[in-house]
């Protein structure tokens, strides 16, 4: 066992010198960094783990709505944080996305907060942590929604210095969507995974090499990894409340920059990128508001929960979650490519909303 913690320490220890190199010397990208940051990011998982049993930040199974077995670390987001930083040191990112990162300190805290809370932290909390990570991107960058684009097809929809509360309100939704879809192993991290790469692949068509989406999509494999027992379920985490929430945040705000500061991405293509997540949001709160049931209640009233009830396993409606993300994705890529109408994308996105609606309504 001391063999064992000192090989962690000496990993440990040699993750950090790569940052420090990185740090005073700038990008250094090589697959020796690379290699250490995939090395460093594991151990560091497990130690992480051992102090979040410690301190009692788990989740533990209810027999409802949280169905695994034992305690299970609730510390995706903060391991993730970790790796961001890791990876905008050594292989350098726009310095929006920097800003970006800093901006998930007011989620990561008070999300860690409630994890260790028998009773978590009251929901206006982080709501307000939310609100706040969205300023400090605001004031630190001046970027915002400024326009819709062509919403209804009579021309772009300007929306001034009201952009401001519209951003903050779009990406505390986004931040809620992410936490919602956080019902079943790998469903968060793998549509993330799926939004970051169709945006990559987008932009590599466009001549870009998006460094940021690389980061983001490794540091969540190696997350992935561990939530899903690839590493054995003794070493299961789970994201926990931070983890989606700053998941949500990124997400949003990367979409955010890119329609708004690039030509890259059109507005309206943003809600077929985050086509699941915001449409099984939408869903469970009209559901939720049909049967005068408060709107921020968890409950089972979720599209990974109806699969569920329809007898699909876990693994089947993961699958079935990253085939929906990657064919709405692949909208995206393709109608920004082709330069579509927005409007056709708007209505279209309304059209398929109504219709899960008079599917769904139903069933709960």
């Amino acid at each position: 066992m001391f063999i064992k913690k000192l090989v962690g320490l000496l990993i440990v220890g040699l993750y950090c010198l790569v940052i420090a190199v990185a740090l005073s010397e700038g990008p250094m990208v090589s697959y020796l960094s690379l290699f250490l940051g995939f090395i460093g990011l594991i151990t560091l998982t497990i130690l992480v783990s051992w102090i979040a049993k410690a301190i009692k930040l788990v989740d533990l199974p209810d027999g409802s709505r949280k169905q695994h077995q034992g305690a299970v670390p609730l510390i995706g987001g903060l391991v993730l944080f970790i790796s961001f930083v890791y990876g905008a040191a050594v292989f350098g990112i726009d310095p929006f996305y920097q800003f970006v990162i800093i901006s998930l300190a007011p989620i990561l805290i008070v999300g860690t907060i409630d994890g260790i809370r028998d009773n978590g932290a009251p929901i206006s909390f982080r709501i307000i942590a939310q609100i706040l990570a969205s300023w400090i991107v605001i004031l630190l960058t001046d970027v915002y929604v400024r326009d819709l684009g062509d919403l209804f097809g009579q021309g772009t929809v300007h929306l001034g210095q009201f952009g401001i509360p519209f951003t903050i309100f779009a990406v505390v939704g986004m931040c809620s969507a992410f936490n919602m879809l956080d019902g079943k192993d790998g469903l968060t991290a793998s549509v993330s995974v799926v939004i970051i790469s169709s945006l990559l692949i987008l932009l590599y068509l466009n001549g870009i090499i998006y460094n940021w989406g690389l980061i983001l999509i490794l540091s969540l494999g190696v997350f992935l990894a561990f939530n899903l027992n690839l590493f054995g379920t003794q070493r299961k985490i789970f994201l926990g409340e931070h983890g989606s929430s700053s998941l949500g945040h990124l997400i949003a705000w990367n979409l955010v920059y890119l329609s708004q500061s690039t030509d890259f991405i059109t507005p309206v293509s943003a809600l077929w990128f985050v086509f699941f997540p915001l449409t099984d949001a939408l869903l469970t709160i009209m559901r939720r508001i049909r049967i005068a049931q408060p709107i921020t209640h968890p409950d089972r009233r979720h599209l990974h929960h109806l699969l569920s009830d329809y007898g699909l396993s876990d693994r089947g409606i993961l699958f079935f979650t990253i085939f929906i993300s990657i064919l709405a994705a692949t909208v995206a890529v393709v109608l920004n490519l082709l330069g579509i109408s927005e409007y056709y994308l708007f209505y279209g996105y309304l059209t398929i909303i109504c219709c899960l609606w008079l599917l769904t309504r139903n069933e709960f």
